[in-house]
């Protein structure tokens, strides 16, 4: 049950903190997908001049580095010390985030300094680190002595939590340990944040989830698809949503066991899962372009290359990195 017993113990244990809470509406009238319809593409070389612009946070077991949008020239902005689960780069590329310890720490690129945002314990159970687009806020899945079960929340330099989602504001029932929410996107126009709610399964077993948004300006939590209702994604890995907030890229496991992406355009009703052609493609991030997004080719469990490919399957570019794309910024 991951850190939620761990939890309940320290909120004996530590003083409570005042909470700024936010009761969303939530909005269910949205088109479910109808997940039957399965769309596969080959794979081919793409030879055009696109406009693929940025720079890209690349991942190593031994640094975090920011390179290039084609992956050259890699720039090291973070020495890794020890294993770390959830980190992102502020969008104005100047302040990097992880989370460790039950701390949200953030370190000035520039001067090197690192400080502790959180000022009472935090627990988190994975998921995503995202900033707000004006680089002053975090949003991730959290836990405190003050709400033990997982919310989504959003901490500010001060050590203010806001809790946007509770766990019982979404639950069919009372909120049970057993189901978890998770953070996986931020909209790079800062207007939705994309979650899951779920409850972990074993491997091989379909998974109960459910993909939601939260609409920040309006409050309205809006359901988008609901795991019951497919039978194509067992288990899912993450959500990316793209700079046009239009479509999703889910990564997942298979009935089959293994890793696939699939595609849910969300302009269009009914909503229906595509799924792209290579099983072995994992963890998509997508460019400055919402043509375009950056996947691993995975081989016998591990990563061998990073492809830029677009919706249909084509491969753009091959990029000579060795490690993870995490996230695109300008």
């Amino acid at each position: 049950m991951k850190i939620y017993c761990f939890l309940l113990l320290i909120v004996l244990l530590l003083p409570s903190c005042t909470q700024v809470p936010i009761a969303p509406t939530l909005d269910t009238n949205y088109p479910l997908p109808t997940a039957q319809n399965i769309a596969t593409v080959d794979t081919h070389p793409l030879l055009s001049d696109l406009n693929i612009s940025g720079r890209i946070l690349v991942y190593t077991p031994k640094g975090v580095y920011l390179a290039n949008a084609d992956g050259t020239s890699p720039a090291l902005i973070h020495t890794i010390e020890s294993p770390l689960l959830m980190m992102s780069l502020s969008p104005d590329g100047m302040k990097f985030a992880y989370f460790s310890n039950n701390s949200l720490h953030v370190k000035d690129i520039i001067t090197g300094t690192v400080s502790t945002w959180n000022r009472e314990m935090m627990g988190s159970i994975g998921g995503q680190l995202r900033w707000s687009p004006e680089s002053k806020k975090i949003a991730l899945a959290c836990s405190t002595p003050n709400v033990p079960t997982t919310s989504l929340c959003l901490v500010d330099e001060n050590g203010n939590i806001e809790y946007l989602i509770k766990e019982e504001n979404i639950a069919d029932e009372i909120a049970s340990p057993e189901y978890f929410i998770e953070l996986q996107d931020w909209s790079r126009d800062g207007s939705k944040l994309v979650f899951l709610y779920y409850s972990p399964s074993e491997k091989g077993q379909k998974q109960d989830f459910s993909i939601y948004y939260y609409d920040v300006v309006s409050k309205i939590t809006q359901l988008i698809l609901d795991g019951k209702k497919q039978n194509m994604i067992f288990q899912i890995r993450g959500v990316n949503i793209s700079p046009d907030n239009k479509t999703l890229l889910i990564s997942s496991i298979g009935e089959n066991s293994l890793p696939q992406i699939f595609v849910l355009d969300l302009s269009v009703a009914p909503l229906q899962l595509q799924q792209l052609p290579n099983a072995s493609y994992t963890n998509p991030v997508w460019s400055n372009d919402n043509c375009c997004y950056y996947i691993h080719v995975e081989q016998d469990g591990f990563y061998q290359h990073t492809l830029l490919a677009d919706l249909t399957g084509n491969v753009i570019l091959n990029l000579d990195i060795q490690g993870t794309v995490l996230q695109w910024v300008k």
